[in-house]
C-alpha cells in the first residue's frame, strides 16, 4: 500500500496543472475578493477570516472532486487494469486514491491560511489555529471520495459536467459562496444537511462565527463519508465491466 501511496503522489505531483489549479486559483481569488475593500479605505478583519475558511473550503473540495476526476484518465491509459492484476482489493485501491487525495489538500489549505497572515493580517491563537487547519483538511475526507465515485463511473465526455453540478451545486448551497442566513427558511433547512455546509461550518466555530453545538456537522460528515466510501467502491466495481477500464 505504501508503494502504492508514493506512485500515485509522483504522477500526481508531476502534473501540471496541479499547482494551478489547487493552489494558485484559490489563493488568486481569496486575495482578490478580500482586498476589493481597500480601494475604497475599508477593510474587515472578519471578512477576510470569513473568506479564508469559505474560499479555502471551495477550494478544497473543487481540488479534491478534480482529482477524483483523473480516474478517467487512468480508465482509458489502461491503468485500473494493470492494477487489478495486483493483489490490492478494491477498497484498497479506492482508499490509496482517497488517502493521496487528502494528501494533496494539504498545501491550498496552508496556502489559503498563510495568506490570511501575510497579506490580511488575520491572527488567531495557537489552539485556533491547532484546531482549525487540521478542520479545513481533514472535514474534506467525503468530496475526494465523492470525486473517486464520479471519476470509476462517469466517461471522459460526462465526468467533468458531473464534477461542475457537484461542486457548484454543494458550494451553493452548504453556504461556500453566501451564508445560509440569506437563504429561504426551507433552503437554510436542506442546506444545513449538505456536506460542504457541515465541513464550513465546523472551521467557522473554532474562529467564533458560530456557536451552535457541532454534533450535527459532525454526523452529516460522518454519514455522507460513509455514503461516498461505498459509492466509490462500487463505482470502481462497475468500472470493470466497461471496455475502457
Amino acid at each position: 500500500m505504501r508503494g502504492y501511496l508514493r506512485l500515485e503522489l509522483r504522477r500526481t505531483l508531476r502534473t501540471p496543472g496541479f499547482v494551478i489549479f489547487t493552489v494558485a486559483m484559490p489563493l488568486v481569488m481569496y486575495l482578490v475578493f478580500t482586498n476589493l475593500g481597500t480601494v475604497t479605505g475599508r477593510h474587515s478583519r472578519d471578512a477576510a477570516l470569513y473568506a479564508m475558511i469559505s474560499v479555502g473550503g471551495f477550494g478544497a473540495v473543487g481540488a479534491l472532486l478534480n482529482y477524483g476526476a483523473s480516474v478517467v484518465a487512468d480508465r482509458t491509459s489502461g491503468w485500473l487494469r494493470h492494477l487489478r492484476l495486483t493483489p490490492l482489493s478494491p477498497l484498497r485501491v479506492v482508499l490509496g486514491k482517497g488517502l493521496t487525495g487528502m494528501l494533496l489538500a494539504v498545501p491550498p489549505v496552508l496556502a489559503l491560511c498563510l495568506a490570511a497572515v501575510l497579506v490580511n493580517h488575520v491572527r488567531l491563537g495557537g489552539g485556533q489555529w491547532c484546531a482549525l487547519v487540521p478542520l479545513m483538511w481533514l472535514g474534506a475526507t467525503p468530496f475526494v471520495l465523492l470525486g473517486l465515485g464520479l471519476g470509476y463511473l462517469c466517461t471522459a465526455q460526462t465526468v467533468q459536467p458531473a464534477n461542475f453540478v457537484c461542486y457548484f451545486g454543494m458550494s451553493l448551497l452548504g453556504g461556500l459562496w453566501l451564508p445560509l442566513q440569506t437563504f429561504p427558511a426551507w433552503l437554510r433547512r436542506l442546506g444545513r444537511l449538505t456536506p460542504t455546509h457541515g465541513y464550513a461550518d465546523m472551521a467557522l466555530r473554532v474562529v467564533g462565527f458560530n456557536s451552535d453545538p457541532a454534533g450535527l456537522d459532525a454526523a452529516v460528515l460522518g454519514a455522507w463519508s460513509l455514503a461516498f466510501a461505498a459509492f466509490a467502491v462500487w463505482a470502481y466495481r462497475r468500472s470493470a465491466a466497461r471496455k475502457d477500464a
